[in-house]
């Protein structure tokens, strides 16, 4: 706290702490997911040597962002850093890590391998995109730190977020953890479009007014106890023998 000037709120004390090797933080905007995940990421570079971290965003330059939050911290901390020849939105350490952002592309070449994987503001980012991406982790056995604010129901970061796999270490915290917001914006912006207001701040994942369905309805109508390729038995004594050949 005292070197990095920076206070953590008790949640994201919580993402810094976890030792998780897979992460998914669903937060508010202005929550500090960039700060907080730039803090994390530095951490892992200085501590473990020749490590390479990915971050993948919906754009360079908002990958560029969390690069530059920790360049911030890594000149706090004293250490020495330079670009990665070939990255023009990178960072290298002393101890040979490097943290690099990458194009938000199907044909992204990010290398052989990473060690981690972040990806920032996942709600936006593409599901092709996301499983090229991933693959650079699969020969390390490397770490995944997903980040986002909801958005639609659909798509990887919704997927992994409502699944029941224990894997993941879910953290969750909307504004009401995070007091320093200004109140008087916060009335002013769910008196102005309630939706959008619940779903950048409370985190809900609400699917878009033009949309003829949600998420919600559709898991009511579908039965787990069935084979989706045959028809239950309760359905054969309707269907209707096929008419005898005429001779």
């Amino acid at each position: 706290m005292e070197q990095l000037q920076f206070h953590a709120e008790p949640k994201q004390k919580e993402v810094l702490d976890s030792a998780s090797k897979y992460l998914i933080l669903c937060c508010n905007r202005q929550w500090g997911k960039t700060t907080t995940i730039a803090i994390k990421a530095l951490h892992h570079a200085i501590t473990k040597q020749d490590q390479t971290i990915v971050i993948l965003s919906r754009t360079k330059g908002q990958a560029a962002i969390l690069i530059q939050r920790a360049g911030i911290f890594a000149g706090r901390l004293n250490l020495k850093t330079r670009r990665v020849m070939g990255f023009p939105y990178s960072l290298q350490l002393p101890n040979g890590s490097n943290i690099i952002a990458v194009a938000h592309s199907g044909d992204t070449s990010v290398g052989n391998t990473a060690n981690v994987l972040i990806v920032d503001e996942a709600a936006l980012v593409q599901d092709a995109v996301y499983w090229y991406v991933s693959a650079s982790v699969s020969r390390t056995h490397g770490k995944i730190w997903i980040m986002s604010t909801p958005r639609r129901q659909a798509g990887f970061f919704y997927n992994i977020w409502h699944d029941n796999t224990p894997k993941w270490h879910r953290i969750f915290s909307d504004v009401t953890d995070c007091p320093d917001i200004d109140q008087e914006y916060l009335e002013m912006q769910k008196a102005s479009d309630i939706i959008r207001y619940r779903q950048d701040f409370l985190c809900e994942f609400i699917q878009p007014a033009d949309r003829l369905t949600d998420m919600e309805t559709i898991q009511k109508m579908l039965r787990s106890d069935i084979d989706q390729w045959e028809f239950p038995p309760i359905f054969h004594d309707h269907i209707p023998a096929p008419p005898k050949p005429k001779l």
